[in-house]
């Protein structure tokens, strides 16, 4: 199994290199420490953004370690822990951190897996020093001093049953649940629930889940994680005196292993589900793990480093086989993963159409073979490692601007894995070291191994509906056995171009006068009319970010048009098609080592392309625009590919109770035709040649076109860059002008209520409060803070006294531009012997806020939260070119205007919001089990 892979492969390697095992340095800034209870801590000072900490408690234990008595009770005590602790009676604790901004969900929160536990408070705004103390205190309360009063506990039955009744509505977790139970080979792996039985969480004893908790949460099973603009020797002391009287357990750590049984023969999976969109088959070699001591020394990272490679290479392969005019399937995908701390796997997957699962488990099978007899070709080898060490030298770049969160998984997996965590700096220059030792000949001493021959399991996953056959085991298992003796060939190399277009033919603009704009702006206007907004930032080091838009997009079109841009369409054809000359399987092997993400976006008002990049992908970035721009890529072969992806999963989805709420939301919330959900006759109408004439129309020529980069470059090396290629694009005479088109959200008071057939019942309810009303800034800021104060309510009274919901949502919008309306909209699912009491409910809360005011309670934590994200927001380049984006679009200098309207909000502006939202029109959909 594995260690035959590892130590064949890296036995190899340092028989030919002479590499010897050492341990990996840790990042030195971070101090690492454990208290005389065994309580492992990590402290990391970090200043992006400022005033702000991340507060981690990683524990050891996961639904995996509980009893028969305790099914579902390691998820129930994550969610206890917020209803109690010694320090923090009731709920004290989230109503403290609400009153200095933080967000229910959005900053405190907590996740149970198989065999962890992680507690989190992120992005905490430390705006006295004693917050610090006060989120390490309520840290020490989660390690050891959960209440878990009997009646808490029953308070909670009803949300956890509600997350219940949602993890069994998505297909996505009924499938993950009946893959365990082979990929696990029937052991206690195989039948975690995770959530829980249901008549299980309605009557189990309080003694069983506190049992769970003494058993299991221990100083010694449990790492606390700070980091943040903080003291480290302020924290560290603080942690030493907080955890203090946390004893050390009397008895030693004991924790079982569950091996994973082998199997000669392969398992087989067949997993069916009538809600299920797509078949899909999966083939896992599975194996063990690396002996977790090598995790932290160079010998684990070489190990990584081939795994990417390999998995590098084999994507690429699958990808080339699947963009074949008669590929055996419609996606694919190549990855080595750790599925168990007991277990790893090599794993291939294909997407495929309706009744061709074999087809496509022959094709992965014939690749796997193809990899296990023959290897990697040393041009495939080459351009994997250049993709891979542009991983690390991206990350290097930008280390210095990481901000607190990405600080995070790097320690919580040497804690969990003892995987090592690095300086990105120091790490890259050690992959540099290595990568060049890493030859095909060596790599492929580990592609040939992780190929087997037992401990193989197929999973098949389809749709079960009516016409549709299954393949049995024994046909499954044919194919299998008939790769194994086919004859086949190895990959044959191919010559990849370097250069996407000749620089030397394009005539460019030339930039006019640089001038001063909005935000700091540089601005400047090319002699084919285009309009350059530059901001050059160091906030995000080695990203930039750049996009071009006109006005236009979708209102330029007519109703039939509409069909052939259709997202789903719209968005695959972008995936396979490729640009210029160059198809997608191509394009993708010239884009080796480059880190450059594009798209091509035609929304309601607006079309462009927007891409984000590096300093030194920069350029190339920038040919690829003026690519995508003037010789974008229409295929027949390649648009039938599309159509027959989007075919595939329409086909299925229709009959899915998601697909039936987005053609009733469609239906509902607008009165036009151009609002539509994508049907099979809407498909059929859709042709490559108006898809053609419509993108030729949209993206002719620069007028009107405006250019926004954001981003780690200097002014100096871009400008001829942009001069190049942007201005190349032909300069146009007449810039587009967007229209209005009737298509935004309906003015009458409309209700549906509706029945659908679902696999486990459940009732969704969305309901829409809207006003057309002239924009302006400040009522951003109201309908914010009003959004806020719903969201609460929500929250405590729907979730919390009724436990009739496990996540309801609030959410705002206020327009601008050619469609300008106010929006509030509440989503929650429910069950149907309470959810028409939560409709009532929600709705007299909102008449309660108009006729009442807010409280001054829930007023103060939405202001407060309102003022913490706005300095947040301000680290990231996405938010400034959104920024600039606006005032080019709308005149409005919308940074500095929202955050002196957030500032003068009072009580009687919120109240006033919801007055005025009520005068408007109320759409609502209910979605109903039939």
């Amino acid at each position: 199994m594995i260690k035959k892979i590892f130590f064949a492969a890296v036995a190899f390697l340092t028989a030919i290199t002479g590499i010897a095992q050492q341990q990996l340095p840790n990042d030195p800034a971070t101090r690492v420490g454990k208290l005389d209870n065994g309580l492992t801590y990590y402290i990391r000072h970090n200043e992006k953004p400022a005033q702000r900490a991340e507060f981690y408690l990683a524990t050891h234990a996961g639904a995996l370690l509980e009893e028969p008595d305790q099914d579902g009770l390691a998820h129930f005590l994550e969610h206890m822990c917020f209803n109690g602790t010694k320090n923090f009676p009731n709920k004290d604790l989230l109503n403290w951190l609400q009153s200095i901004g933080a967000s229910f969900g959005g900053n405190v929160n907590a996740s149970t897996g198989v065999e962890q536990t992680i507690y989190l408070l992120n992005n905490i705004p430390l705006v006295r020093p004693t917050v610090v103390d006060s989120c390490i205190l309520i840290m020490h309360d989660y390690s050891h001093f959960v209440t878990n009063d009997p009646v808490e506990i029953d308070n909670e039955r009803g949300v956890i049953l509600e997350e219940r009744r949602y993890i069994l509505s998505q297909v996505g977790w009924r499938n993950r649940f009946a893959n365990w139970k082979y990929l696990y080979n029937d052991t206690k792996y195989s039948h975690v629930s995770l959530i829980g039985a249901e008549e299980q969480l309605k009557t189990f004893k309080p003694e069983s889940l506190t049992n769970f908790y003494h058993k299991w949460y221990r100083p010694d099973n449990q790492a606390l994680i700070v980091v943040g603009d903080i003291d480290v020797d302020y924290v560290e002391n603080c942690i030493k005196n907080t955890f203090a009287d946390i004893p050390a357990p009397e008895t030693p750590l004991v924790k079982e292993p569950i091996p994973i049984p082998d199997n000669e023969k392969p398992i087989v999976g067949i997993i069916t589900d009538p809600e299920q969109e797509r078949t899909t088959v999966n083939v896992y070699w599975r194996s063990e793990p690396m002996p977790t001591e090598l995790n932290s020394t160079n010998v684990g990272l070489i190990y990584s480093l081939m795994k990417d490679i390999v998995s590098t290479a084999m994507c690429e392969r699958l990808n080339d086989l699947g963009m074949t005019s008669d590929a055996p399937f419609l996606d694919s995908d190549f990855s080595f993963g750790s599925e168990c701390e007991m277990m790893d796997a090599t794993e291939a997957e294909a997407v495929c159409k309706d009744g061709e699962a074999l087809k496509g488990l022959s094709a992965l099978m014939i690749e796997a073979e193809k990899l296990r007899r023959f290897g990697l070709t040393d041009d495939e080898v080459e351009r994997a490692k250049t993709e891979v060490l542009s991983w690390y030298e991206s990350s290097a770049n930008k280390a210095d601007t990481r901000n607190n969160s990405q600080f995070i998984s790097g320690m919580i997996y040497h804690f969990f894995r003892n995987e090592s965590f690095m300086d990105p700096k120091a790490k890259y220059e050690l992959v540099k070291m290595i990568l060049p030792q890493l030859t095909a000949e060596t790599v492929n001493q580990l592609a040939k191994e992780c190929i087997t021959d037992n401990n193989i399991y197929v999973a098949y996953q389809a749709p079960e509906k009516e016409g549709l056959t299954h393949p049995t085991e024994e046909q499954i298992l044919a194919v299998i056995d008939a790769v194994k003796n086919a004859e086949l060939e190895q990959v044959a190399g191919e010559e990849i171009p370097t250069e996407f277009l000749d620089a030397s033919k394009l005539k460019g603009s030339k930039a006019g006068k640089i001038t001063d704009g909005v935000y700091g702006t540089k601005v400047f206007t090319l002699k084919n009319g285009v309009r350059v907004w530059l901001l050059p930032t160091e906030k995000e080091k080695d990203r930039i970010y750049f996009s071009l838009s006109k006005e236009g997009g979708k209102s330029l079109l007519s109703d039939e048009d509409l069909y052939q841009i259709n997202g789903d369409l719209w968005s695959t054809f972008r995936y396979v098609s490729g640009v210029s000359k160059f198809p997608a399987a191509l394009l993708n092997k010239m884009k080796s080592g480059k880190q450059i993400g594009t798209n091509t976006f035609i929304n309601d008002y607006y079309n462009g392309i927007e891409a984000s990049t590096t300093v030194k992908d920069l350029e190339t970035a920038m040919q690829l625009a003026y690519l995508y721009y003037m010789e974008p890529r229409f295929e027949e072969d390649e648009y039938n590919k599309a159509v027959s992806m989007v075919e595939s999963s329409l086909t299925n989805s229709i009959n899915t109770p998601d697909y039936k709420l987005s053609a009733a939301v469609s239906e509902t919330f607008y009165d036009s035709p151009r609002r539509f959900t994508l049907t099979p006759e809407i498909l059929a109408k859709c042709n490559l040649d108006d898809l053609k004439r419509i993108y030729k129309t949209l993206f002719a020529d620069a007028a009107g076109l405006e250019m926004v980069v954001v981003g780690d470059f200097k002014q100096d090396e871009i400008i001829p860059m942009i001069s190049k290629y942007i201005g190349s694009i032909p300069k146009g005479k007449k810039a587009p002008k967007a229209s209005y088109r009737g298509d935004g959200l309906t003015t009458a008071d409309k209700v549906k209520d509706f029945k659908v057939q679902m696999q486990n019942p459940m009732v969704t309810v969305a309901q829409v409060y809207e006003q057309q009303a002239p924009y302006t800034v400040a009522d951003e800021a109201r309908f914010s803070a009003l959004r806020y104060v719903v969201q609460d309510f929500c929250t405590q009274t729907l979730r919390e006294e009724v436990g009739g919901t496990y996540s309801p949502s609030a959410n705002s919008s206020v327009t601008n531009g050619l469609d300008q309306r106010r929006i509030i909209q509440i989503v929650f699912l429910s069950n149907d012997d309470v959810a028409d009491k939560l409709r009532e409910l929600t709705k007299g809360a909102l008449s309660k806020i108009a006729a009442e005011g807010p409280d001054a309670e829930t007023y103060d934590k939405a202001v407060k939260n309102l003022q913490k994200t706005i300095p947040e927001r301000r680290e990231r380049n996405d938010y400034w070119a959104s920024m600039i984006a606006n005032y080019i679009k709308y005149g409005v200098e919308f940074d500095k205007d929202y955050e002196a309207a957030v500032n003068a909000l009072t009580p009687e502006k919120v109240q006033a919001a919801a007055q005025e939202i009520l005068e408007g029109n109320f759409i609502e959909i209910v979605m109903r089990p039939e």
